[in-house]
């Protein structure tokens, strides 16, 4: 694994990092942002470089102080609804919570708008254990729903081991706030192979590191 401060002077300066999940898991690479560090620039290298499906992810201590559930189980209180709840094929229960924009935005969905969005929820987020309920009422004041950033809450790195969890454990491992922004990279119709993330973080200078990497520094 790369140094650590070499990592996380990176993802302070707006530099993202290339995540790898596992082999026999989605086997997919993610381009990883500190939201702490984001400008519409990284919303754009995030929508263009990467391509997937742009979001914001947190830790499950923050989710739960601030009242958020996780999607599965608002679609499980419907009865119609709930039968849409299944697994994907590598079995874990997705982290989807809630989808959000702020309220000054305009439609929600450029780069500006999205990392104002972003940047907003990073503040509440890094405030939140000072503020507590104060930060709740900014939340649902400031918030409204649906939007178009998608919140993910971490499960934990011991019970999933999705880009979320790894995402948030990189996070906690460098003593950054819980607050990461990523895209999935795309390829040629499909996803982006791990040689190719490879050969692309090499080229722009970012690190790559493995989930067993970063397994292995919450192990340690």
């Amino acid at each position: 694994m790369p140094k650590l401060e070499e990592v996380k002077r990176d993802l302070e300066s707006g530099i993202p990092v290339l995540i790898y999940d596992f082999d026999g898991r989605e086997q997919e690479v993610d381009m990883v942002f500190y939201a702490g560090a984001v400008s519409w620039k990284s919303v754009k290298t995030l929508r263009t470089l990467a391509g997937g499906l742009i979001c914001y992810a947190t830790g499950k201590e923050e989710a739960e102080l601030l009242g958020l559930p996780f999607q599965v189980d608002i679609l499980r209180s419907n009865q119609l609804l709930s039968r849409l709840v299944k697994r994907p094929r590598y079995n874990d229960e997705p982290a989807f919570s809630i989808w959000v924009n702020y309220v000054d935005t305009g439609t929600g969905i450029s780069d500006q708008d999205r990392a104002r969005t972003i940047s907003e929820l990073h503040s509440i987020v890094a405030n939140l254990r000072e503020m507590r309920e104060s930060a709740r009422e900014i939340f649902y004041e400031n918030f409204y729903s649906p939007g178009h950033v998608p919140i993910l809450i971490s499960r934990g790195i011991r019970n999933r081991r999705g880009h979320t969890e790894l995402s948030i454990a990189l996070a906690e491992i460098l003593g950054l706030e819980r607050s990461m922004v990523f895209a999935e990279m795309l390829g040629e119709k499909t996803s982006l192979e791990k040689n190719e993330a490879m050969k692309f973080a090499r080229h722009n200078g970012f690190h790559f590191l493995e989930g067993k990497e970063i397994l292995q520094e919450v192990v340690a």
